[in-house]
């Protein structure tokens, strides 16, 4: 697939500048459906995501979970993304609120936060089960210096 960067021109200014997590939310619901957003699409959901408070007044995301629905939605998924743990240093930690339904202890999208020498320090990318790179929502990559930890997330039928 090819999917928009987050620094492509036709998207946002603050998308183009910190979207690297918010970009990363697109492409895992891009993935499991197999079609590719818009960038007016992408523009709307960050508004969107803005106005409802799953990102902050500093452009920093809240809530992925739901931002990644609201794409799958735009989509024609029925289906939604949960968070529903972290693997760091080696581990995989299922949030205690995810331990109490085991049929959600399961991983179908990660998204990594890595550690890089630029401006803004971290950037987001989604990879694979194994922690490698599926796509880097910037053109060019960005290499990591070291990771950070990878965010687990569940897809749920509706």
């Amino acid at each position: 697939m090819d999917h928009i960067k987050q620094n492509d021109g036709r998207l946002l200014e603050p998308i183009q500048k910190i979207g690297c997590f918010f970009r990363s939310c697109g492409i895992i619901a891009e993935n499991k459906t197999g079609k590719n957003l818009f960038p007016e699409e992408i523009n709307r959901t960050w508004e969107w995501a803005k106005e409802v408070g799953y990102i902050d007044k500093r452009d920093n995301i809240k809530f992925s979970a739901p931002i990644a629905t609201r794409f799958l939605k735009i989509l024609g998924n029925k289906g939604r993304f949960i968070e529903v743990g972290l693997f760091k240093d080696g581990e995989t930690v299922f949030y205690d609120s995810i331990k109490q339904t085991p049929k959600l202890m399961r991983i179908d999208a990660l998204i990594q936060k890595i550690i890089q020498g630029g401006p803004s320090k971290t950037h987001f990318r989604v990879v694979d089960n194994s922690g490698f790179l599926i796509e880097d929502p910037h053109t060019p990559p960005i290499k990591p210096l070291s990771i950070e930890y990878s965010i687990l997330y569940a897809y749920l039928e509706e």
